[in-house]
């Protein structure tokens, strides 16, 4: 509900009123009108403290549901490298700080059946310099440790942490050649390598364990400026996560046995072909 959606219910009171008959002006300046806005407005303001408070209530009442799937990946995301849980109890006793090792950068949790029983399987990466890591072989030893402590008797739980899986990409890209060269470079210098871009960018920006789905990558080559009338294509795309490779086509989307996906240059190939763009 806008101000002005509140303002008018006001206005249409005040007519069926036979005290306030006389406040007929439609004038913005007129005293009964300013008097109705204030009030709306702090009706509406009213609203939008309520909407707020019973958003973060449901968020708090969401976060403390214990043993949901989001309580095992915020518990994982809070695990402290180093720090020893309290007994019986599943929150550490200090404040976290500048100083409090955090290793887990990035977690997922996953219930599979296995064997006829149920597991939960916690995807975990650490942030590298540049991009997302697998997590050091005693910080995993110590998350299994600590999810022994505070996980419901009887719950089977696996850790894993495992190198990016990566990608393979044949594209073609039809370019602007008053905008980009023959290498996909810009012409006025600016960016030399902006397909290349996007496509690292979107696996980057990518939700931990999420799909990857060629429809949006493609969407996004075809808003790079210098594509010629949206003319990019993906004609093929594979992944791998095994050593050695065994490669996966990709038909329209993909989740990374990992988490989190990368693409070394090699496997990135772009056939750019100059179009010029009929006005």
């Amino acid at each position: 509900m806008t101000i002005n959606d509140i303002k008018n219910q006001i206005i249409n009171e005040a007519q069926n009123q036979d005290a306030l008959s006389g406040l007929t002006s439609t004038s913005k300046a007129a005293i009964f009108n300013l008097w109705a806005y204030a009030t709306a407005f702090v009706i509406w303001l009213q609203y939008e403290f309520f909407s707020t408070y019973q958003k973060e209530t449901d968020e708090k009442i969401k976060a403390q549901k214990r043993y949901t799937l989001l309580w095992f990946r915020n518990k994982a995301l809070s695990y402290r490298h180093g720090e020893t849980l309290p007994n019986d109890n599943d929150e550490y006793e200090t404040e976290v700080d500048e100083t409090t090792n955090l290793p887990i950068a990035r977690a997922a949790v996953i219930e599979l059946e296995l064997n006829n029983r149920k597991n939960l399987f916690i995807k975990v990466a650490s942030e590298g310099t540049e991009s997302l890591t697998p997590v050091e072989q005693d910080v995993k030893s110590n998350l299994e440790q600590y999810f022994a402590h505070i996980k419901p008797a009887g719950t089977k739980i696996v850790i894993f942490t495992g190198p990016a899986d990566q990608l393979k990409l044949n594209i073609r890209f039809f370019y602007d050649p008053l905008i980009l060269d023959e290498n996909g470079a810009r012409i006025d210098g600016t960016q030399n390598t902006p397909v290349q871009d996007v496509i690292k960018d979107y696996l980057r920006n990518l939700k931990f364990n999420g799909e990857f789905t060629l429809t949006t990558l493609q969407d996004l080559l075809q808003d790079v400026n210098g594509c010629a009338d949206r003319e990019a294509y993906i004609d093929n795309a594979e992944a791998n996560y095994l050593t050695p490779p065994e490669w996966q086509v990709i038909q329209s989307s993909y989740v990374a046995n990992s988490g989190y996906m990368d693409i070394a240059d090699e496997n990135l190939n772009i056939q750019f072909i100059a179009k010029t763009v009929q006005l």
